[in-house]
């Protein structure tokens, strides 16, 4: 089983309290209880807090892309 974190999402006053940390580390406990094998997620590289955060708590940098086609946009 994998699991994928779609968005973590601070308001802004409330950056740098831990929110972040929080909600993420409470995310991985659910999918190690639900027998989960690894946790994906993205974060654009200009939002370097957040990679730092995730690169902090255990996340390992990918070299991947992620590719997108929207319907309509032809």
């Amino acid at each position: 089983i994998r699991a994928w974190i779609e968005d973590v999402v601070t308001d802004e006053a409330a950056r740098g309290q831990g929110v972040g940390t929080a909600l993420t580390l409470e995310a991985l406990r659910l999918a190690r209880e639900a027998g989960v094998r690894t946790v994906d997620l993205t974060s654009r590289p200009a939002r370097v807090a957040a990679g730092r955060l995730y690169e902090g708590l255990g996340f390992e940098r990918r070299d991947s892309r992620v590719y997108r086609f929207t319907i309509g946009a032809q």
